[in-house]
């Protein structure tokens, strides 16, 4: 049996690996869950139902009190049941049109009047450059906040989920495999007839099997669900992109953001488990590797568009690459206000990293194994 095969057959014994899968399996189903349940809350759809209900209650309590119905809430009760006859008669761009036309005269009305919201008309063009990119598809629209097909479930699990779950689950599962060598200081490992450069190769490249298995497991799964229950979904379907030069949101097909996605989360995979190696061999101790890698990866990643002084030189951290959503749609570049985040700095930067981990790796373990002659 080949040292590999040996790491992987650790790696796949090891039962709190399986819990670990599991409750990352039972997060992202639940989430899917959940999505089905709200996939019309924030549509057009939903929206045009909510506001007929609102409106029919206001006109009951203007008939209750023997008063006259304003004219805006006649106005927005008829257009508001013209969206939804053309939804249900699948006339998907009729719709977006009448929409569009409402959220028009909004921001006309908004221009006429000083002190107008800005946050309000940067949503309402939004919005409407939304409904435009889906009147120019005619397909339907889906819930950006619940998406439940194949493709954009897809997404949401990378943008929202798998920044800290999958990174969570490779931490847990290599702490736990990187630190099993170890006996008191005793490196068991080092004592074998393979060189140190070979040590340490096959327990990276271990690290990185496991890593992409678990990115099949996991997104292949919530995937493979999602799309049997709802469809894979359209891959030309719009997806928002954040613009240093405008305050609204454009949209372009997500289809261009689907593989670089896949690519800079492999990437940032690879440089967590080289990462978890270096601190498993530096301090030789599980909880000890699993509280550092758990406060540095996790906890700058979720800090780092909040807190100002890491947001000036996120480009450089290899952590800011982790949520390839955020990064592709300029996300995590307008949340930072640092735009020297992007996709072909996040590819050096994750793989330089690496390098450097992977180096330091070899030394510290040369080291260690000289010492324990």
């Amino acid at each position: 049996m080949t040292y590999f095969h040996f790491l992987t057959k650790k790696a796949y014994k090891g039962k709190l690996s399986w819990i670990a899968i599991c409750i990352s399996l039972l997060v992202v189903f639940i989430c899917l869950g959940f999505n089905i349940k709200n996939q019309h809350a924030d549509t057009l759809k939903g929206m045009a139902e909510s506001q007929i209900s609102m409106d029919t209650k206001q006109m009951r309590i203007y008939q209750k009190h023997n008063r006259g119905v304003a004219p805006e809430v006649k106005s927005d009760l008829i257009v508001n049941k013209r969206i939804l006859k053309a939804i249900h008669n699948k006339q998907w761009r009729r719709a977006y049109r009448t929409q569009i036309a409402v959220n028009s005269q909004i921001l006309k009305s908004e221009k006429q009047v000083s002190g107008s919201d800005p946050e309000m008309t940067n949503s309402l063009k939004s919005e409407s450059n939304l409904y435009r990119a889906l009147s120019r598809l005619n397909i339907p629209q889906q819930s950006e906040e619940s998406p439940a097909t194949g493709i954009s479930f897809l997404l949401y699990v990378e943008q929202w989920i798998a920044p800290v779950l999958i990174v969570l689950t490779i931490v847990f599962i290599c702490s736990q495999l990187y630190t099993k060598r170890f006996i008191g200081r005793l490196d068991k490992d080092s004592l074998l007839p393979i060189t140190s450069t070979a040590n340490v190769s096959c327990n990276i490249m271990t690290g990185w099997f496991i890593s992409l298995a678990l990115l099949l497991i996991i997104l292949g799964l919530g995937f493979l669900a999602a799309s049997i229950i709802s469809g894979i979904g359209d891959t030309r379907y719009p997806f928002e992109l954040f613009s240093k030069q405008l305050s609204y949101k454009i949209y372009i097909p997500q289809s261009q953001i689907i593989l670089p996605t896949i690519v800079l989360r492999i990437l940032s995979s690879f440089f967590v488990v080289t990462f978890i190696f270096f601190f498993a061999v530096l301090t030789k101790k599980t909880l000890t590797t699993l509280f550092f890698n758990m406060l540095l990866l996790i906890g700058t990643n979720l800090l780092t568009p909040f807190v100002e002084p890491i947001s000036r030189i996120a480009q450089y951290l290899p952590t800011s690459y982790f949520n390839g959503v955020n990064i592709l749609s300029n996300r995590m570049a307008h949340d930072a206000s640092n735009y020297q985040i992007n996709y072909n700095h996040g590819i050096e930067v994750l793989i330089i990293w690496t390098a450097l981990f992977g180096i330091a790796s070899y030394i510290l373990q040369n080291i260690r194994q000289h010492q324990n002659y």
